[in-house]
C-alpha cells in the first residue's frame, strides 16, 4: 500500500512532509528483523549487478530502521570497488571519507552518526560515480523525502559533469509514496534498489 500525498495531509508543503516522515518511520519501523536482514542482502545483490568494475562509490552507514548497508559494504570491498562514507560537519554540509575494514569509527558530528574517526582525506560529493542515498520515502519520479536536515540536498546540489555521480536511493520497497510533495532545493533520483530490484527515474525535463 503507498501513501496519499497529496489528499491526507496538511496543505504547506512542509508541514506535508512532517506528516509524510512519521507515517513512512512508522511504517519503516514495522518490518520484521528476519526481513530487513534478508531485504539488505537482496538490495545488495541487486546493486551490485549494476556498477562498473572499480566504481567509485559513496554509501550510508546505516542506522535504526534503515535498510542495512552493512552486507553491502563487504561486498563492495570484496569486489575492489572504492568506498568512502559521509561525514556532517557543523555548517550544515557533508563531506565524504574513505573505508575499509579497518576504519575505526565513532558517533561524531551534529548528527550524532557513526563516521571514521580519522577526519582526511576529505572529498565533495563531485569525486564520485555512485552516491547511495539514505531515505524515509521515494516515489515514481524519483523524488525523495529525507529525515528533513538537506545534508544530501545541498551535497548533490552542484551540477554534474556527464551525469556523475549517480544518485541512487537506497530502500525498502514499501517505502515507495504514489506522489511526494517536492520543492526547488530537493534533488531527484536517478534510481532506486529495493530487495524487489532496480529502478531507473525516467528524466525530468
Amino acid at each position: 500500500m503507498t501513501a496519499q500525498a497529496g489528499d491526507t495531509f496538511p496543505f504547506s508543503i512542509a508541514a506535508q512532509k512532517s506528516a509524510l516522515r512519521s507515517v513512512l518511520r512508522k511504517r519503516r519501523s514495522r518490518i520484521a528483523r528476519a526481513d530487513r536482514q534478508k531485504a539488505a542482502r537482496q538490495a545488495a545483490q541487486a546493486l551490485l549487478k549494476h556498477l562498473p568494475p572499480r566504481c567509485r562509490i559513496a554509501i550510508y552507514l546505516s542506522v535504526h530502521s534503515e535498510l542495512s548497508t552493512q552486507p553491502l559494504r563487504a561486498a563492495l570491498l570484496r569486489a575492489g570497488h572504492q568506498v568512502s562514507v559521509p561525514v556532517t560537519l557543523r555548517d550544515w554540509q557533508m563531506r565524504f571519507l574513505p573505508f575499509s575494514e579497518r576504519t575505526a569509527l565513532r558517533s561524531n558530528g551534529p548528527l550524532r552518526l557513526p563516521e571514521p574517526v580519522a577526519r582526511r582525506p576529505m572529498c565533495s560529493a563531485r569525486r564520485f560515480d555512485v552516491i547511495l542515498v539514505p531515505l524515509l520515502g521515494f516515489d515514481a519520479t524519483g523524488g525523495r523525502i529525507g529525515n528533513g536536515g538537506g545534508y544530501y540536498d545541498r551535497a548533490l546540489a552542484a551540477p554534474r559533469i556527464g551525469g556523475r555521480p549517480q544518485r541512487i536511493g537506497y530502500a525498502y520497497a514499501v517505502q515507495r509514496v504514489d506522489l511526494l510533495p517536492m520543492e526547488a532545493f530537493d534533488v531527484r533520483l536517478d534510481a532506486v534498489v529495493t530487495e524487489g530490484g532496480w529502478q531507473r527515474f525516467p528524466k525530468l525535463p
